[in-house]
């Protein structure tokens, strides 16, 4: 029986191992000693790499806008302005007044806002009652500047009074129709024809001729 020399030693020397008998188990007191030359060498933990720190510039921001402050007369000017643009507008809209005046009486006439102010007008005389708008009218539209043709009437009866006006636009056709269509029949009777005074009975025109008179002494 083979035995290593760790047991041998453990074992008394005048004794001899039976060859037959089994032996108890040898108790090992320690456990082999492994001798080295190196030593154990400790391992550090990594230390963690520093993280770069970018800085990002912050975007430039613009100063807020000041209000601007007006001025007291500048403030004015401003309110006053939207004003003066709804009354232009209203103006507009507005119909002109045509303010009469003859024989001492003033009334407003609302028939002339159907005329152009601007245009040349005739006064027709020595009508017939059977003369119509549109029979004036066929006797004066060939000349091209024609622009309207009104005979008056009785509001209430609605007969005519026998006379009635003719508008051109440009100041020849007005001279040509006065020349040409004078004395000429227009339904049953010739017409007399003469320049219009319409704007003489003007309530500003007759209050102008009243302070003209007065100032060169005449009633």
């Amino acid at each position: 029986m083979f035995l290593p020399p760790q047991l041998r030693a453990q074992m008394p020397a005048n004794k001899a191992a039976p060859s037959n008998s089994k032996a108890p188990a040898p108790i090992i007191s320690s456990a082999p000693v492994i001798y080295s030359k190196w030593k154990p060498v400790e391992l550090e933990e990594p230390k963690p790499l520093p993280v770069p720190v970018v800085v990002v510039p912050a975007a430039p921001v613009a100063p807020a806008p000041t209000p601007a402050v007006l001025k007291p007369a500048e403030a004015k000017k401003s309110e006053a302005v939207p004003m003066e643009i709804d009354s232009l507008r209203k103006s507009k809209h507005k119909k002109k007044k045509f303010v009469r005046c003859a024989g001492g009486v003033v009334w407003e006439d609302t028939s002339l806002t159907d005329w152009d102010a601007d245009d040349f007008r005739l006064f027709c005389g020595d009508l017939g009652n059977e003369v119509t708008d549109e029979v004036l009218a066929r006797a004066f539209n060939r000349y091209s500047t024609f622009l309207k043709a009104k005979v008056i009437r009785d509001k209430r009866s609605g007969k005519s009074k026998g006379f009635g006006f003719v508008s051109f636009k440009d100041p020849n056709d007005f001279m040509r129709a006065m020349r040409e269509m004078n004395g000429k029949y227009v339904g049953n009777r010739p017409i007399k024809l003469r320049k219009s005074t319409w704007r003489e009975r003007d309530l500003h025109v007759v209050k102008k001729k009243v302070k003209e008179k007065v100032k060169m002494g005449l009633r």
